[in-house]
């Protein structure tokens, strides 16, 4: 496929812009940043798969090309919609990928037609598994690949090997290990739901009778209640009654102490009666400590906890037992596992623990080990050859070296030029010798007639005719005349002189001729006609020392090349001792790593199975580790429920095993003790308030003693009865006849009726207040007692009813058991899907290699001929088979590392990979444009001449875009574009595209 037309209707800063880009030479396109030529880039991939998503508004245009059966086509593109036409006129709508290209999407053609400086960075895209399907393996190759992509997306979807992997395979074990705890946390429900019923009709008959026992005790102390209260009134009123009586004695009374008097007889008297009450109070109870009742205290929570325990505390301890009973058995599973495993083969010992086994590191040595075999197999079939050199014969000639050829043929050449020179002098003197003499020449007669010229202006000036003009005159024609002669003179003598120059110079060069004849080797020519006789024998030495010349060339760079080659094999033989001893410290270190880790001594290509009997050994290991954990948690429980335990039994003073028996017993003990502490603390706190009340009483009393004293003296009364008496006699009787009314209308409104009244005044006459009052605080201790004992008893029927109804409609069980089902069906299904593609993995790979073997090797010989082309022949290509690695051989044999290139070299070697898979495409499906994307940055000037000239070259036949932002690339382009009479140069300004003039 070739580009021939470009419309950019509306694309970016490209507005209604087209060109025709050529297709028979290398399109080198120039643009400053912000110029458009990245946007041109995009519209380019744009045309050829679409628009990229979302990236389609307002973008417009279409695509001229030619398929390489010279069928025409167009492609349009007006954002969402696209179509095609063909030069028959005929439309259809489906990508050019999907027609022509077997599927090849945008961003494999980035990755190998489109390249850019980034791009030119390594080998890594050839083991992208969907690069190397589409390059290496080509016709169907891609549906191996895709077969291998979509086994390892239905794998990674199944399981994923961690124990935190949110995998369907590992979330349906994750579910099945809840669901086994779940199913042994039920098991002991059945037998609750029978206990709990029992329990549920014992605490119904408790709570009843205790309901009617509580109704009696309420009425009972509501009627003592009543009693008590209308008390304080009904001793007001017989104190009323008492002083009416006394208020029949009294006549006069000072009036200056009545009010006082009253006050204080009042407070005092009452005074009295409440010591009296209190007293006897006081002095019958002795207050005790809680302690003295119950010695655990502080401990009644831990108690309680501890309690509601109990059951945990009596399954954990049946746990331990069943636990230990199956430890012992895995112990014997475990001893004997070492013998099913073939690289074992011996009993496990459960002392050694099974080490942590670093298996990426097992598998790097193995690796390694593997690829160190590789490098000694690759390195015995690359052995270089080395050619057996023949010794030179040499000749029997003087002349066996350049230097003393180059001697020989100066003085053969110096001869011949000294003949020549005595030749060619020699004619002269004959010439000059047959010349005849003349004695008068024309400078004789020319200073003959400035002489007499002379003689004539003198004359002139002497006899006056003329002035001083004629006397100069004179002079210079006397000179004229004198110049003339001594030219006459020496143009007469200058024949004698060149003979006898040219008779020096004869004798010199016979004398130089002489000196070089008597160190020459061979013959020498006397004169010029003995040239053509030396000349044949000069050009037959010529032949001679040339031919042994050749011989001797020939042989050293025989011998040069015996040299490398020996010097290669050399190094060749330091490789594979240097291999052989890093195979060898390998190997070393994969014993030393097996012997670290307690493994058995096994090759290292077993690692996976290695790998794979340890994992069985270790997931045994584990299953005791974890029966271990479990028993160390219940001894732990069972340590922290003793501790517990003890801590209780000691505080109660006690002297009983540590048993959940133990802590029943002392928690029934404490509900016993609790309930008379009640009791007790009651009292206490009664008694602490008949204490306060008597002290109370005490100060008041005295108080009043002091006041009364002082009344007694306003008065002069003698004593309290005289002043009693003086008081009683004041009083006024009206007054406390209206008191004695007034109390007893409010112990009827108390009564609530006369009946009632009648009845409650007769029983308070009666005066047993003491009585009543202890009556009412037995029934009020009791009533407390019964009513915490009644709502103990309802919580523990409600909390009964509830965990019954719950028990009652609860099908977990079931329910669970059913779901155990389904998840192990699941999972068995499951992991058969998982093997199925684990095995077509493993199939498709295999394939893939096969494909990949022979498809590489054309490619990579493609890339080293671009690559010598690039360099004038100076490097040549090496890949390894998955393509990641990549090494260089120079000009002397020597392999260059990728490690060690320089950025330009490595730009070279991996453009040339590029532009070979690229070509490989077209060879067997269809050839597509090539981009490149400034990628002479890190070339320098030299390297980007060559690779221009090699570019121009390829762009005859493969269509290539060429793109830089750089003036220097533009005319080193032109420049090679004028050398091979080719190219095509394009300036990009501001969204206009145009040629370079």
């Amino acid at each position: 496929m070739k580009i021939t037309d470009l419309e950019l209707e509306q694309y970016g800063i490209y507005q209604n812009e087209s060109w025709k880009p050529a297709a028979g030479c290398l399109n080198v396109i120039m643009g400053e940043n912000e110029s458009g030529k990245t946007t041109l880039l995009r519209f380019i991939r744009d045309m050829m798969f679409g628009y990229e998503r979302g990236k389609w508004q307002g973008k417009k245009g279409n695509m001229g090309f030619l398929r390489a059966d010279g069928s025409a086509y167009r492609i349009y593109r007006d954002g969402k919609n696209k179509w095609a036409v063909n030069d028959k006129g005929e439309e259809f709508n489906d990508e050019l990928s999907s027609l022509w290209w077997h599927g090849l999407n945008r961003g494999i053609y980035e990755k190998i037609f489109a390249v850019g400086l980034e791009d030119l960075q390594g080998t890594s895209f050839l083991a992208d598994d969907s690069v190397r399907s589409r390059f290496f393996m080509l016709q169907g190759g891609d549906l191996v690949s895709g077969a291998m992509k979509q086994a390892d997306e239905e794998m990674e979807k199944l399981l994923v090997s961690s124990s935190q992997g949110k995998r369907r395979i590992n979330q349906l074990l994750m579910t099945l290990a809840e669901v086994q705890e779940a199913l042994e946390h039920l098991s002991g429900q059945e037998k609750d739901f029978s206990i709990l019923q029992k329990k549920q009709a014992l605490l119904k008959k408790e709570i009843d009778k205790m309901k009617i026992s509580l109704a009696a005790d309420q009425e009972m102390d509501k009627q003592l209640e009543k009693r008590l209260g209308a008390w304080e009134y009904y001793k007001r009123a017989r104190e009323i009654k008492r002083q009416l009586q006394l208020s029949e004695q009294v006549k006069l009374f000072p009036s200056n102490g009545k009010e006082q008097w009253g006050h204080l007889v009042s407070r005092m008297k009452l005074i009295r009666e409440q010591q009296e009450v209190l007293q006897p109070k006081i002095d019958e109870y002795r207050p005790r400590a809680k302690e003295e009742i119950i010695p655990w205290t502080g401990m009644e929570q831990e108690l309680e906890g501890l309690y509601v325990d109990l059951g945990q505390w009596k399954q954990i301890a049946a746990e331990e037992e069943e636990l230990k009973r199956t430890k012992a058995d895995w112990a014997r599973s475990f001893v004997n596992l070492g013998y099913a495993l073939p690289l074992w083969d011996r009993a496990l010992s459960l002392k050694d623990a099974c080490a942590d086994v670093d298996w990426k590191q097992g598998r790097d040595l193995a690796q390694s080990a593997g690829v160190r075999n590789n490098e000694l197999h690759f390195w015995q079939q690359r052995e270089p050859e080395v050619e057996m050199l023949e010794e030179m014969i040499q000749g029997g000639t003087l002349l066996s070296s350049e230097e003393a050829w180059r001697k020989y043929e100066a003085d053969a050449s110096k001869i011949e030029v000294l003949l020549n020179e005595e030749a060619a002098l020699t004619e002269k003197t004959d010439a000059l010798s047959a010349q005849k003499d003349t004695r008068y020449t024309f400078w004789f007669w020319l200073g003959a007639t400035a002489l007499i010229a002379a003689v004539v202006f003198v004359i002139m000036f002497y006899m006056s005719l003329m002035g001083y003009t004629v006397l100069y005159g004179a002079v210079g024609a006397s000179v004229l005349a004198a110049s003339c002669f001594a030219i006459n003179n020496h143009v007469f003598r200058r024949k004698e002189n060149q003979i006898r120059e040219l008779e020096v110079q004869i004798d010199e060069i016979k004398k130089e001729w002489h000196e070089v004849a008597s160190r020459f080797p061979d013959h020498v020519p006397e004169d010029k006609k003995d040239l053509p006789a030396f000349h044949n024998m000069l050009q037959a030495k010529r032949s001679d020392f040339y031919g042994m010349q050749a011989k001797q060339q020939a042989f050293a760079w025989k011998r040069e090349t015996v040299k490398k080659q020996q010097s290669a094999h050399k190094d060749w033989a330091e490789e594979g001792k240097l291999l052989k001893e890093a195979q060898a410290a390998v190997l070393d270190e994969w014993y030393k790593w097996l012997e670290a880790n307690k493994l058995p001594k096994v090759l290292p290509e077993k690692v996976s199975e290695l790998q794979e009997q340890w994992n069985k050994i270790y997931a045994e290991e584990g299953r005791g580790k974890i029966i271990d954990v479990r028993i160390d948690g219940a001894q732990e429980k069972l340590a922290g429920f003793a501790k517990r335990a003890g801590s209780i039994i000691r505080a109660a003073g006690m002297s009983c095993p540590i048993t959940p028996e133990s802590i029943a017993y002392i928690y029934e003990e404490n509900k016993k003790r609790n309930l008379e502490w009640r009791s007790i603390s009651e009292k206490n706190r009664q008694h602490d308030e008949y204490e306060r009340e008597m002290n109370k009483l005490k100060s008041d009393w005295a108080s009043c003693e002091r006041e009364m004293n002082a009344l007694f003296r306003l008065v002069n009364a003698v004593n309290a009865e005289d002043f009693a008496e003086k008081v009683n006699a004041h009083e006024n009787h009206d007054r406390l006849l209206k008191d004695w009314e007034n109390v007893r209308h409010d112990i009827r409104l108390y009564a609530g009726g006369e009946e009632e009244f009648n009845r409650l005044w007769a029983t308070l006459e009666s005066g047993r207040y003491d009585e009543w009052m202890a009556e009412h605080q037995k029934l009020a201790e009791k009533i407390a007692k019964e009513e915490q004992e009644l709502g103990d008893l309802q919580r523990q029927q409600g909390a009964a009813e509830n965990e019954i109804f719950r028990l009652a409609g609860d099908d977990t069980i079931t329910k669970t058991l059913q779901k155990k089902k389904e998840l192990e069906t699941e999972i068995g299904q499951t992991m058969e899907d998982w093997l199925t593609a684990l095995f077509i993995r493993s199939l498709m790979g295999k394939t893939q290699k096969r494909y990949d073997s022979g498809k590489q090797p054309k490619i990579i010989k493609m890339a080293n001929r671009f690559l010598g082309r690039m360099t004038k022949g100076k490097y040549s290509l090496i890949v390894n088979d998955d393509g990641k690695d990549v090494s260089i051989i120079d000009e002397f044999y020597r392999k260059k590392e990728s490690k060690v290139w320089s950025s330009g070299t490595g730009d070279q070697v991996y453009l040339a990979i590029r532009l070979a898979m690229a070509l490989s495409f077209g060879e067997q499906m269809e050839t597509l444009p090539i981009v490149l994307d400034d990628i002479f940055v890190r070339f320098d000037e030299e390297r980007q001449k060559e690779t221009l000239r090699f570019l121009m070259e390829l762009g005859k036949e493969q269509q290539i875009f060429l793109f830089t932002c750089h003036e220097r690339t533009m005319k080193l382009a032109e420049e090679a574009g004028r050398e091979e009479n080719t190219g095509e140069f394009i300036q990009l300004r501001n969204g206009c595209i145009s040629k370079r003039i």
